[in-house]
């Protein structure tokens, strides 16, 4: 091969120096062509034996060494050994391409660090805990730190230092790059606090005002959550925001399976009364009432007779139809099959307002399912309403122009 070398050089007649530079040329020409025939052959065995192996595999996790690339990774380094091998070879521009071919080298195995990082996050999500303990901002935090080292180390090759050195010089400037990294910095320890006292997980629905947030967890990152919204608008919080500031999370509603109706209806206070006997024996004919009325007059009964109500009527106790209307309602969700009978459940009179004498219902509907839960809710008061009516009771709402055409009538 020398003799080859000599022969070609006598023949071009030129210096010792442009002799060296030739002789370089050579080699790295024949080192190129041989790294990209070692490419091509290696990634021939990579997709036509060890993917398809991998994909026979029953397991999960090797599948994702080929969704993250990892194995192009490592093909990768094929040419950067070839290369590593032949520049030996070298007596001109040695160091030139030695400090190359080692930062490709940190480069590429960076690329596989990351990637097996991104393995282990995919392996990871495959389990239920990863929605409750979400670890994607520590993984982060690595890839951040192999980043760091490898420019580190980059560095360090380029100005021949040993990267000790070079981090030692880093900490004179701590104070710049906590302020270049103050989000990731505070997102961290924000991750950190969330994750530790189980704040919030991904498909948690959360609510957030301030942050124009109202709706699903779909990930949790290194400095943000981002919430899709249920207009499908993606809202991203900082991390340390929902730590520094309050929100709303739904889960203890999600993990239960029932969602929380809390409605009130307004009655008119000139609408109720005592109930007379026969109207009580009017509302003996509904199922729901009768057997109540039955014992509530054995009560009221005994109690008036104890009380020897007849000379005095004020003393004694009587039934009035806001109080019907109130069991009938109570009555009606213990029998409903829409209702989480396990849960609270009450029918209570609230203080009386300008708007009228409020009735809440308070129960637990038995979805949480948007849909669902509107229609359940639509349902149980297009009941109630109308039926205030048999009750003699009235709704309160402000007067409108036709309330006053009425009356001009």
């Amino acid at each position: 091969m020398n003799k080859f070398y000599n022969a070609i050089i006598e023949y071009l007649n030129i210096g010792e120096y442009y002799q060296r530079i030739f002789v370089v040329g050579i080699i790295m020409v024949l080192t190129l062509i041989i790294a990209i025939i070692m490419y091509y052959i290696t990634s021939y065995i990579i997709k036509n034996y060890l993917i398809k192996l991998i994909e026979k595999s029953e397991t999960k996790w090797d599948d994702f060494l080929i969704e993250e690339n990892v194995l192009k990774y490592f093909n990768a380094l094929v040419p950067l050994i070839v290369f590593y091998i032949m520049i030996r070879k070298l007596d001109f521009f040695k160091s030139f391409f030695e400090k190359t071919v080692d930062i490709g080298m940190v480069i590429i195995f960076t690329l596989i660090a990351n990637g097996i990082l991104s393995v282990f996050s995919d392996i990871y999500s495959t389990y239920s805990i990863s929605k409750r303990r979400p670890i994607k901002s520590y993984l982060q935090v690595m890839s951040l730190f192999f980043m760091i080292v490898a420019i580190t180390i980059s560095v360090g090759i380029i100005l021949d230092k040993s990267p000790l050195k070079i981090l030692s010089g880093i900490g004179a400037m701590t104070a710049i790059i906590m302020l270049i990294f103050k989000d990731a910095i505070l997102g961290f320890v924000a991750s950190i606090q969330l994750a530790a006292n189980n704040m919030v997980g991904i498909g948690d629905w959360i609510e957030m005002p301030d942050q124009l947030a109202d709706g699903d967890v779909i990930e949790i990152n290194l400095t943000n959550v981002k919430v899709q919204n249920f207009d499908k608008t993606i809202t991203t919080i900082p991390s340390y925001a929902l730590v520094s500031n309050s929100f709303r999370n739904w889960k203890g509603m999600q993990s239960t399976g029932s969602r929380r109706i809390k409605r009130s209806i307004f009655l008119d206070s000139n609408s109720v009364k005592f109930l007379s006997l026969e109207e009580i024996k009017e509302y003996k004919k509904i199922d729901l009432l009768k057997d109540y009325i039955e014992k509530k007059e054995k009560e009221v009964e005994k109690y008036n007779r104890d009380k020897d109500i007849i000379s005095t009527p004020i003393n004694g106790r009587r039934f009035t139809n806001i109080g019907m209307f109130r069991v009938y309602v109570e009555l009606y969700l213990k029998n409903s099959p829409y209702i989480n009978q396990n849960l609270t459940l009450l029918v209570r009179q609230q203080e009386p307002r300008f708007q009228g004498i409020p009735v809440e219902i308070y129960c637990f509907a038995r979805t949480i399912v948007w849909r669902e839960y509107e229609g359940i809710q639509s349902t149980l008061f297009e009941h109630l309403i109308p039926i205030i009516r048999e009750f003699d009771l009235a709704v309160f709402q402000n007067p409108t122009g036709n309330d006053l055409r009425m009356l001009r009538k």
